[in-house]
Formats: structure tokens, C-alpha cells, sequence
């Protein structure tokens, strides 16, 4: 579990204002998820390919609710296969990055357990891996199968969440399904630098939201979800930096380093401290 250096300040109670908010938001997307899960299902279940566009529509939808406003850099590269690779700060990470773009996530297996965000990863087709096995050819086989058929797959490469203070370094181990001959041939892969910030700006760049935003601690799902439901929302930057073909990296660790360093320079670029540009 990912510890800050200078943890932020701890949010004080909600005031019944803001359960009432909360719980209209909550309905709200509750009524949203009803309207569409029909018509996801009858797709899924015919096997027609408009399900991904339902996906995308839902969580540009849920984002909107849930007062989520992002903000884009860069674009989305045109090459599928695709891997995208970014860092994390919480789950509702996939909403932003589900709305702008219709991909597929890689997640741990123990999110198929989380209460509610498991049930919809499922419906976004998330694959779940054991972190310790990915390298076994099961898996391999498995990740090989998701993303050959023109897919975008999004693979948080900290294997963590942080507080979006700062970039961890990515684990090379989960890109080893990439080096695969046959998907080394065809897929892309980018870089996504993902952040929540302050309102206000600071003096040097924006400032990093670290109470409401990210979940990277013991707080129950539940209740994060409840209190960032009971605020104003978040105010999320995503860059997309200049995308590269797979077979261009001669081995994992080198495709790992690269796309640290662009999201890394992302990160500092958004809070002042870089002179990168997307």
C-alpha cells in the first residue's frame, strides 16, 4: 500500500447538505445504470461489437453525475492495437478514461470482489490477472486473445494507487504479454499521465488533489465513494504523449523506463515544476 511522504489533511464530517447531495447523485446514476444495462446485455449476448460504444456513453454519462470534468492534452493514438499505459490514483480513474476512449482495463483479481465496481468491471470487459502470475503462458495466452482483435487495453503501470503526489516506478514484469511475437508485431503502446488538481492554481503550476480524488488507503470503498459523491466533484487532466510500436523496445525494461518518463514529465509539467509539453 502506497504511504505519502506528507499525507494530506484528513476531511472533516459531512454536513447533511451533503449526504443529501450525495444520495441524488447516487440515485442518479443508479437511474442511468438501469436505462443502459438492458441494451448492454442484449449486445453482449449477440456478440455485437455497439456494446463498447453503450460502455463509453455510460461512463461519459456517470462522469457528468458524478461531476467529473476533464480536461484533455494530446490525443488518443489512432493504432490498434493499442496498450495504454498510465498511472493511478483511483478507481474512478475509469470513468474518465472509459469516456474518452472505448478500451479495456487490466486490473488485479481482487477487484472482481469490490462491491459494486467489480459488477461493472465485468460489464467493461476488464481482464483480471493474478499480478504475481502474468508471466505464466495462461495468461499470456489470455491478455494475447483481448488485445490482437484491434482492442485498447489500459494497464496501470505502478500496480498501485497513490495520492498523485507522485509517479511510482511502473513494474516491467506486467508488460512482459506485450513481448509476445505475434503482438509485438502489430501493437502500439502510449503513455497517459492521469491527475486530479486543485480549483486555483498554484504559483508555479496546478496542485495535486490528494483528499477527495485518489483512494490508495484503507478508507472503505463505500465511504470514498459517498464523500466524493457529497463534494463538487474533480477537475482530472489526462495527456496522451506521442505513441510507439511495440517491436521498436528491445525488451520490457526499456518500454517500462520510456513510458515512466513520459508520464513522469507529464506530472511535473501539469504541477510547474517541467517544461514537457504533450
Amino acid at each position: 500500500m502506497f504511504k505519502p511522504e506528507n499525507p494530506a489533511p484528513p476531511p472533516g464530517p459531512l454536513s447533511m447538505g451533503q449526504h443529501v447531495k450525495a444520495g441524488l447523485k447516487f440515485s442518479l446514476l443508479l437511474i442511468w445504470l438501469l436505462i443502459w444495462i438492458g441494451p448492454f446485455l442484449l449486445l453482449e449476448a449477440l456478440k455485437i461489437r455497439a456494446s463498447t460504444w453503450i460502455v463509453q456513453f455510460w461512463h461519459k454519462g456517470a462522469r457528468k453525475i458524478s461531476g467529473i470534468r476533464v480536461i484533455q492534452h494530446g490525443e488518443l493514438s489512432k493504432g490498434e492495437p493499442l496498450l495504454l499505459l498510465s498511472n493511478h490514483t483511483s478507481y474512478l480513474d475509469i470513468p474518465v478514461l472509459n469516456s474518452l476512449a472505448r478500451v479495456n482495463f487490466v486490473a488485479k483479481s481482487e477487484v472482481k470482489g469490490w462491491p459494486g465496481i467489480g459488477f461493472l468491471a465485468k460489464c467493461c470487459q476488464t481482464i483480471f490477472v493474478e499480478r504475481r502470475a502474468i508471466k505464466s503462458r495462461e495468461q499470456i495466452q489470455h491478455l494475447r486473445d483481448r488485445i490482437l482483435p484491434d482492442k485498447r487495453l489500459v494497464l496501470f503501470g505502478e500496480g498501485t494507487s497513490t495520492d498523485g503526489s507522485v509517479i511510482l516506478p511502473f513494474k516491467s514484469s506486467l508488460m512482459e504479454f506485450v513481448f509476445d511475437e505475434e503482438i509485438a508485431a502489430k501493437c502500439r503502446v502510449q503513455a497517459v499521465t492521469v491527475i486530479a488538481v486543485e480549483a486555483e492554481k498554484g504559483e508555479k503550476g496546478y496542485l495535486p488533489e490528494r483528499v477527495i480524488y485518489p483512494w490508495f488507503d484503507d478508507t472503505p470503498l463505500v465511504a470514498h465513494f459517498w464523500r466524493f459523491f457529497a463534494g463538487s466533484g474533480a477537475d482530472v487532466h489526462v495527456c496522451f504523449h506521442p505513441d510507439r510500436a511495440v517491436s521498436e523496445f528491445t525488451n520490457r525494461k526499456e518500454l517500462t523506463q520510456w513510458a515512466h518518463a513520459y508520464v513522469d514529465a507529464g506530472h511535473e509539467w501539469l504541477v510547474g515544476e517541467g517544461e514537457f509539453k504533450p
